[in-house]
């Protein structure tokens, strides 16, 4: 993969993870966010296979990659007042990585 795929597919990626938190299809895993243990790492895939939800374009990026594609999420220092989660995202054994602030509440 040149340097220019690589880019590519990682901006593809991270669009990906944005849209988690905009499409109404993943509302559910979002409701679902604090369900999960906190600081610790959970598989995309799984959590959406357990759920129910549509697992197309997660394995639009390939089984290399969506079968390492994993979160995690803490809460805000400010949580009590905010409500918001910080969501980390990485495809283990990449430098990629995405990061969030979400508010489950304003789902």
């Amino acid at each position: 993969m040149t340097m220019d795929d690589t880019e590519k597919f990682e901006e593809e990626l991270t669009t990906f993870i944005h849209d988690l938190f905009l499409n109404t299809e993943y509302l559910n895993w979002r409701k679902n966010l604090k369900s999960y243990s906190a600081n610790s790492w959970h598989s995309l895939i799984v959590k959406f296979d357990e759920l129910g939800l549509p697992l197309t374009r997660l394995k639009s990026f390939g089984e290399p990659t969506f079968s390492k594609l994993v979160f995690s999420y803490i809460k805000a220092p400010d949580y009590k007042s905010s409500q918001m989660l910080m969501v980390q995202f990485t495809v283990s054994g990449s430098m990629w990585h995405s990061l969030v602030w979400h508010c489950p509440e304003r789902s």
